[in-house]
């Protein structure tokens, strides 16, 4: 009694491109300068492990920001920042410009509901529409 294969030889079913195990090419070397380590075929890197996290960080520091004066949106004092959306000079001022626009966004709502509790009462004076009455 003979035994056929037919079709792949893996056990587990075809592969997809996807799932394979992707190599590359043999016989590279470490880009980083006075490094002559060879690449794995699986190391998809242009650098070895030693050089790679050496190579992400200088690509993620970049020139240094230049100085600038700004006026703090606050109090008004003139200090020097590096950063473009720096606005305040300190953490307290920065506090109290926030406590600021909350308490300017309350007053405005506080403002909004009586205009609307106003209204209804002025359309229920008149007659011709009540506040809660079924039409």
């Amino acid at each position: 009694m003979s035994t056929r294969i037919t079709g792949t030889l893996n056990p587990w079913g075809a592969v997809s491109q996807a799932r394979r195990v992707r190599s590359y090419q043999s016989g590279r070397i470490c880009s980083h300068p006075d490094c002559d380590t060879i690449l794995s075929i699986y190391n998809p890197s242009k650098y070895c492990t030693v050089h790679a996290s050496l190579a992400a960080s200088g690509r993620r520091r970049s020139a240094p920001r230049p100085i600038r004066e700004v006026a703090c949106e606050q109090c008004g004092t003139v200090f020097e920042t590096g950063n473009q959306a720096r606005k305040y000079c300190s953490d307290r001022c920065r506090m109290a410009a926030f406590a600021r626009r909350k308490r300017a966004a309350l007053r405005a709502e506080s403002r909004l509901q009586k205009a609307r509790a106003l209204q209804a009462v002025v359309t229920a004076s008149d007659g011709r529409e009540r506040v809660g009455s079924a039409a």
